[in-house]
């Protein structure tokens, strides 16, 4: 039995290129245009795709240097940097 195949090269490029620069427009346009989300998830406020965003980011171990600051961002705003938790 093989393992299913993770995303590919490219995705994981543009996916990290938009957390790196913080922009949750591009991270909702690459989550439609990749990920086939629903509408009403892609309806969702400004404030949830930049939860996303930082919850993202604390999950990449290629973007280490900015998990402080997306740690931070969450606490300040009533949430926990795992991908499951408030």
């Amino acid at each position: 039995m093989t393992a299913p195949a993770g995303p590919s090269p490219a995705y994981e490029s543009e996916l990290r290129a938009i957390l790196a620069a913080r922009d949750w427009a591009a991270l909702r346009e690459f989550s439609r245009a990749n990920n086939a989300i629903p509408d009403d998830v892609y309806e969702q406020p400004q404030h949830f795709w930049e939860v996303m965003l930082h919850k993202l980011t604390c999950g990449r171990i290629d973007l280490l240097g900015l998990h402080e600051d997306s740690r931070t961002w969450l606490g300040e705003h009533g949430y926990t940097p795992d991908l499951g938790g408030y």
